[in-house]
């Protein structure tokens, strides 16, 4: 039970470092967190999806 719950919470920071350190720089990934985690994660800081909206902004056409 505890190997399954440190499972759980590993994944849980590494879903969110993803959001903040891989996704800005990934089109697909950044798209993908936008549309479907930020609403959640935002709850627990904006923050998080910060980086990934400056990305949204600033990025080359």
């Amino acid at each position: 039970m505890r190997n399954l719950l440190t499972l759980l919470i590993v994944g849980a920071v590494g879903f969110v470092l993803v959001g903040m350190y891989v996704a800005p720089s990934q089109p697909e990934l950044r798209g993908w967190y936008l549309r479907n985690a930020c609403e959640h994660l935002d709850k627990v800081s904006p923050q998080i999806c910060a980086p990934m909206r400056q990305a949204e902004v600033t990025r080359p056409i």
